[in-house]
């Protein structure tokens, strides 16, 4: 229960993070901030849903705590390693009915990108999504979110990898804890 009786709600932000970025730490802020949340969780995919190679889990779910050690109210659940074996893994769907079972005292939001919004109908289920999370929608560059959301920076994962494979600067662009967790593990070098 909130403070003042009701129903706690907590925000996920789930992604790859693979590696989380500012613009991921900016977006749960925003959301703190302004939706009413009384925390917001990042949430780590276990695996793509596309298939695509990530860096491990247990790295992403590390970097992810360090980038929200900083922010009060912003932590880690690293709920989908529960559902491994689980044939929807890394389903949104799949993951909100493990949060809402587990948690039956919360509600839950879920924060997507304005860019991925428009992708709703390759969504696994997107008419339960709805049903288990009230949407909260960020503004990506070049994409317009929620009224009063502001645009935030097009700062990109894969953008990231490729220059920290090339040996190039990513600072301004990872919190220093993730871009020392990288180095310090060896991720995202060039093979």
């Amino acid at each position: 229960m909130s403070e003042d009786g009701g129903v706690r709600e907590t925000a996920v932000l789930g992604g790859s993070f693979n590696p989380p970025h500012v613009a991921h730490v900016m977006a749960a802020y925003w959301v703190l901030a302004t939706q009413g949340v009384s925390e917001v969780w990042l949430l780590p995919s276990y695996v793509h849903p596309f298939g695509k190679a990530l860096a491990p889990f247990e790295d992403r779910v590390r970097m992810c705590e360090l980038a929200a050690a900083p922010v009060r109210g912003l932590h880690v659940c690293a709920a989908e390693a529960e559902l491994a074996g689980d044939p929807l893994v890394g389903r949104t769907v799949r993951t909100l009915e493990h949060l809402v079972a587990k948690h039956p005292d919360r509600r839950f939001a879920l924060v997507v990108g304005a860019d991925i919004l428009r992708e709703t109908d390759k969504w696994y289920r997107f008419d339960r999504i709805r049903e288990l999370a009230r949407l909260v929608v960020v503004g990506r560059a070049g994409h317009e979110g929620a009224p009063g959301a502001p645009a935030l920076p097009a700062v990109s994962s894969t953008e990231i990898r490729a220059r920290l494979a090339r040996g190039e600067d990513v600072g301004g662009l990872v919190p220093r804890r993730v871009l020392d967790h990288v180095r310090e593990r060896g991720l995202y070098r060039a093979g």
